[in-house]
């Protein structure tokens, strides 16, 4: 070898990375990857999906079991076991709920503007919900729990 070719005193050639390092950031890339496909996938809008047709004996015996209840919540409370604004809040989740189960119509977690703006196949329910809302968040105790009952079983008995 002659001294040109040789490597100055002192001098040395760089370390080659580990290959280790290689597959730690091809992981830490796909994590970053993974984590933004997640965060799409979870924050799109749930498809809407028909629920199945229900028959007319389910029917027929949603709205014997709902009218019975509404029946309890008003007996309860005629009876002064539950307050008039106890009674009016679960006239309007029976309601609500009676319609999820008939219809798939999510309309538990509805609010009465998401119900109006729902449309003419709701308007009923709306109407209830319109009543019961003065007696569920009011200031004061409400006495229209009977009118609010007569319409929560009319609604129950008419729904299709």
């Amino acid at each position: 070898m002659r001294a040109a070719d040789a490597p100055p005193p002192g001098f040395y050639a760089p370390d080659l990375y580990a290959g280790r390092w290689l597959w730690i950031g091809v992981a830490l890339l796909a994590l970053v990857v993974l984590w933004y496909v997640f965060v799409w996938t979870s924050t799109r809008p749930a498809r809407v999906r028909i629920p199945a047709r229900v028959t007319s004996d389910r029917l027929s015996r949603l709205r014997e079991d709902y009218t019975r209840q509404i029946d309890l919540v008003l007996g309860r409370a005629a009876r002064g076991e539950i307050t008039q604004r106890a009674g009016h809040q679960q006239l309007s989740v029976l309601v609500r709920h009676f319609v999820q189960e008939v219809s798939g119509i999510r309309a538990p977690t509805m609010t009465l503007t998401e119900l109006t703006a729902t449309g003419e196949r709701l308007t009923p329910v709306s109407q209830v919900v319109g009543q019961l809302y003065p007696g569920e968040f009011g200031p004061h105790e409400a006495e229209t729990l009977a009118g609010a009952g007569d319409v929560a079983k009319q609604v129950v008995r008419r729904w299709s």
